[in-house]
């Protein structure tokens, strides 16, 4: 469907005295590393636009078929991604790490009522967003317990007050673990086999685990591959992860008041 001699070629992965431990290891891995060969890397790029164009083509049987039925304007239409793909990009393929290749995917939003409305929202958004947008839209309470917000203000145009950075985090410990691994003692080790990225307008900040970080000058260069080497930046990177994380710690039992005279709500299967 497309000429591999056609599409570009992926972003180049930094020079190997620049490269954090745990991309040196994936770059490693058969599994998660790129095709070397340049001819390879075109078709495994173009392979994967085919894919693309397969789902769009699917996407569109399924919006056919509610026209058909006459439930086109009656039918509240989310896509999205669990995941990205690396598509060569940084010497790696399949999902994994830290660069936004794998995390940032994308997210179309179709509300029938809206019929004059096609606007694109600039602002940082995350999948924990949807979920509010879904209770908003079908005018139902969000749970207490979201992490997100709604978006139907920035669908509207209208100015509220937005997150200026997305976050995600990944733990791949799953990797350390074997047939030598202690089951009865806990291994903080594995504990630290994870890593958490903060993504603003100027730079992206990566904590991992292990204490190690790097922190990426997106103004200097959108790749991810130039560090920032201004400490006043990339302490301001920690501080906004470290707040970041302190807002969204275990939440099981949010709003969950031992007095019922105090303001909150209690999880249904304890109400009567």
């Amino acid at each position: 469907m497309y000429d591999p001699a056609d599409v570009t070629l992926p972003i180049p992965v930094t020079e190997e005295s620049r490269r954090h431990p745990l991309h040196e290891i994936a770059l490693s891995v058969p599994a998660s590393a790129a095709p070397t060969n340049e001819d390879d890397l075109r078709r495994l790029r173009a392979q994967y636009y085919g894919m693309i164009s397969e789902v769009d083509f699917q996407l569109g049987r399924v919006f056919e078929a509610l026209d058909e039925r006459g439930e086109w304007h009656d039918t509240l239409i989310v896509i999205t991604s669990d995941h990205g793909e690396q598509l060569g990009d940084h010497g790696l393929i399949e999902k994994l790490g830290f660069f936004p290749q794998s995390y940032h995917v994308l997210g179309l939003w179709r509300d029938p009522r809206r019929k004059d409305l096609s606007r694109s929202v600039s602002q940082f958004s995350e999948n924990v967003d949807f979920l509010p947008t879904l209770c908003d839209a079908l005018g139902v309470d969000t749970p207490a317990q979201c992490d997100g917000h709604s978006l139907a203000p920035l669908f509207a145009g209208t100015h509220v007050p937005w997150r200026d950075h997305a976050h995600y985090e990944w733990d791949f410990r799953t990797y350390w673990i074997n047939d030598k691994t202690s089951r009865d003692t806990v291994d903080w080790n594995l504990a630290r086999q994870n890593l958490a990225v903060s993504v603003g307008e100027e730079t992206a900040y990566v904590q991992f685990g292990d204490g190690t970080f790097r922190c990426f000058d997106l103004l200097v260069d959108p790749t991810w591959r130039t560090e920032c080497d201004d400490l006043d930046r990339v302490l301001a990177g920690a501080q906004e992860q470290l707040v970041w994380r302190q807002e969204h710690l275990e939440r099981e039992f949010t709003d969950m008041l031992l007095r019922t005279n105090r303001p909150g709500r209690w999880p249904s299967a304890l109400v009567r």
